[in-house]
């Protein structure tokens, strides 16, 4: 399969600013706390209707936002979702405190 060109996400600043907003902050929050995809998405799609999006299209320009965000933003947007992962991955390589350490652990 071949395309045309690559997709590249409209700019932020073609996007209403509220809506934006919005939809960034309740997505990062989202993730942030380990929701799965489909859920962050769910709930940045609600952000958008609430601002005034249109119902019809949310879904898709919700997606196209996200992309904005990640390619202009993505340290913010994506943060409190990695440092979630590095929590996750920081707790498992902790030794329990009642076992004999292992010469094996691979942290």
């Amino acid at each position: 399969m071949s395309h045309e060109r690559l997709y590249k996400p409209e700019p932020c600043a073609s996007w209403p600013a509220r809506q934006l907003r919005a939809v960034g902050i309740i997505y990062r929050e989202s993730a942030g706390r380990g929701l799965d995809a489909a859920t962050c998405l769910e709930r940045a799609v609600a952000a958008y209707v609430a601002t005034g999006g249109a119902r019809d299209r949310a879904p898709r320009a919700v997606l196209d936002m996200i992309a904005s965000l990640s390619m202009e933003e993505g340290d913010w947007l994506w943060g409190p979702a990695q440092a979630l992962r590095d929590r996750q991955s920081a707790a498992e390589c902790q030794p329990d405190l009642f076992e004999p350490p292992e010469e094996s652990r691979p942290c």
